[in-house]
């Protein structure tokens, strides 16, 4: 037994060696611009996480062979883990060196599209010379045959046992049982993803080369059904000016700042529901602070979020890009780079950025993105002292988390804009302070940790007033998603999706203002920039909510289903059947719905 474990620990260290390689090759390959020696270095550091997380599959499968040895011979064993390997090792030199190429062209990894030509191989070669293609198969034979006789002189040919005792087994099982670890990541509330190993703030570059593709297509491949279902209903053209009509010209729009450049804080407020929120006929005493802010400032009364997770909030908020029903773009770093992010906007006009996330900045695909949108970011890592010691499962609390903002911005370079996420109140809905009955049901637990956040942010209000630093601060609460939690509402209802936006503070010339219109989360940049006299042309999902002549309707989607909201009514569509949930009698409704799908989905897909 001591043999085929000594056998297993090679075996992981040939496989890190090849991830090594394989990065080397990448590098060689690819022009990768200005980077430093130490920038090389923190390409191989960083992204050894994925290195040792491919090894960890690979070695789950190794431990099973193992396992099964006691029945196996040696000439029997000795070849079935040459073919299994001569199989992974073909595997992972084809990602290896089709990515090579591939990145060069399209600026990141190799990812599931190349499935989606499957079914047109011809098509999908035909703008490769013929040149390129019998170099890279060259490249890909020697890669090959030079690390599989690597395996066999260094790996294979010392490897003797005898067949040995049942006890084997459970052992071998085990052993390949623990590779969850580097497999995950660790024991982190996020599982491994590709966000592990971005480290460099500017270039996108580095963080793309830490990533080990082989790792980085079989996490593709898994997802792969999310891209694969298209959504097509009508005619290009038809779709395209159903679009436009939703999106028409904007008129003059009402300004309510006292000038154009004010300091902006935004509050990304996990699962802030209307429900909650008293000030939108929600319950009463749960947020007296937020509906204090919206009786002095700018409430949006009628805003629903575009989906129902917080990865979809994120991207709806900084890139006004709307959720689609099969898949998060945060996933995908290539196509969120492709986006405009409100933030960058704004550092172009002046602007200094940063983002606050009391927790796992890996989680859901926040690292890469907000690495993209951001100068500075602030996580979980930043906080210590009294901070660390009242953390829950997903990080620092919201009180410690707004005292740091508060802190950070009476010292920033202004004009800034900095932007917060609080989590406080996600479950389990652990919070300091005041606690329900212990045999509370959920809403009850909810409404405890939405009114604990709510507290927070109003001490946070009450600093920023006494300071000074009130007067020339626009402060943007909005939510990430709704819930059905408090009124235990269906999923597909748009009151599940309806979520509080306010402006608030001394920035603004008057307060006491109800908007009325029908918005969606994706309008929040439209209606800032509108503000700000900032062009908002390259959001072509957002609308301003304070200009004249707008269409007033809300998209929103989550898995199996979208929904539209207008002055008409509301419309839902079960996508799994194509029928109508809802709002049958609405065919303006449900034509505009799926015109916004089939060009959201197009958007994404190509």
């Amino acid at each position: 037994m001591r043999i085929k474990f000594l056998f297993l620990c090679k075996y992981y260290l040939f496989w890190m060696l090849l991830s090594v390689a394989a990065k080397v090759l990448f590098l060689i390959y690819e022009p990768g611009g200005s980077l430093r020696f130490g920038d090389y270095c923190l390409i191989f550091w960083k992204g050894i996480r994925l290195d040792l997380s491919l090894g960890g599959y690979i070695l789950m499968l190794a431990s099973l062979l193992m396992a099964g040895s006691v029945f196996l011979r040696e000439r029997i064993l000795k070849p079935l883990l040459a073919v299994v390997t001569c199989l992974l090792l073909t595997a992972f030199w084809s990602i290896v060196v089709v990515d090579l190429e591939l990145f060069r062209n399209w600026g990141y990894h190799l990812d599931a599209s190349p499935l989606l030509y499957l079914r047109t191989p011809g098509e999908a070669l035909a703008s490769v010379s013929n040149t390129l293609i019998w170099s890279f198969l060259l490249l890909f034979l020697l890669l090959l045959a030079g690390s599989f006789c690597l395996y066999l002189r260094w790996i294979a040919r010392p490897f003797r046992y005898q067949t040995g005792g049942w006890v084997q087994i459970p052992v071998f099982l085990l052993l390949g049982g623990s590779m969850i670890l580097p497999v995950r990541g660790g024991f982190n509330v996020a599982p491994m993803n590709a966000s592990f190993v971005w480290f460099h703030k500017t270039s996108l570059f580095a963080n793309q080369a830490a990533v080990n593709p082989v790792w980085n297509f079989m996490y593709e491949a898994l997802h792969y059904k999310r891209l694969s279902r298209t959504y097509h209903y009508l005619p290009a053209e038809e779709a395209a000016q159903r679009m436009r009509e939703l999106y028409r010209p904007e008129g003059n729009t009402t300004l309510l700042l006292k000038n154009n450049r004010p300091n902006i804080v935004v509050l990304l407020l996990e699962s802030f529901t209307a429900d909650a929120v008293e000030a939108l006929g929600g319950e009463p005493g749960v947020t007296p602070h937020l509906s204090q802010l919206a009786g002095e400032g700018v409430l949006f009364s009628r805003v629903y979020a575009s989906g129902n997770r917080s990865d979809r909030g994120l991207a709806s908020v900084i890139s006004a890009y709307p959720a689609h029903p099969g898949f998060s773009l945060l996933d995908y770093p290539a196509k969120m780079a492709e986006r405009p992010r409100f933030s960058k906007d704004l550092e172009a006009a002046g602007y200094h950025t940063c983002f606050y996330y009391a927790g796992d900045i890996n989680f859901g695909g926040f690292r890469p993105y907000i690495t993209l949108s951001f100068q500075q970011m602030v996580t979980e890592t930043d906080f210590s002292g009294e901070a660390k010691q009242h953390t829950f499962k997903w990080g620092v609390h919201d009180e410690y988390l707004l005292e740091k903002l508060y802190r950070d911005i009476a010292s920033a370079p202004q004009p800034f804009l900095y932007m917060a996420f609080t989590m406080s109140s996600h479950e389990p809905f652990e919070v300091p302070g005041e606690k329900p009955d212990k045999n509370a049901k959920e809403p009850e637990k909810f409404k405890n940790a939405i009114r604990y956040t709510d507290r927070c942010i109003g001490d946070f209000v009450r600093k920023c007033k006494a300071s000074g630093m009130w007067e020339n601060t626009l402060l943007v609460l909005i939510a990430d998603h709704g819930t059905i939690k408090i009124k235990q509402r269906k999923p597909y209802e748009p009151e599940a999706f309806r979520i509080p936006v306010i402006f608030a503070g001394g920035a603004l010339k008057q307060g006491g203002i109800t908007v009325p219109a029908i918005g969606s989360q994706t309008d929040l940049v439209a209606t800032l920039f509108g503000q700000l006299q900032v062009d908002h042309s390259a959001y072509k999902y957002s609308k301003n909510l304070l200009a004249d002549g707008i269409f007033p309707f809300a998209f929103y989607a989550y898995s199996g289903m979208a929904g539209l909201v207008t002055e008409a009514g509301i419309t839902v569509l079960n996508l799994q059947n194509d029928q109508i949930i809802t709002g049958d009698d609405l065919p303006e409704n449900a034509t505009s719905l799926r015109a916004y799908l089939q060009t959201l989905d197009q958007d994404l897909n190509r």
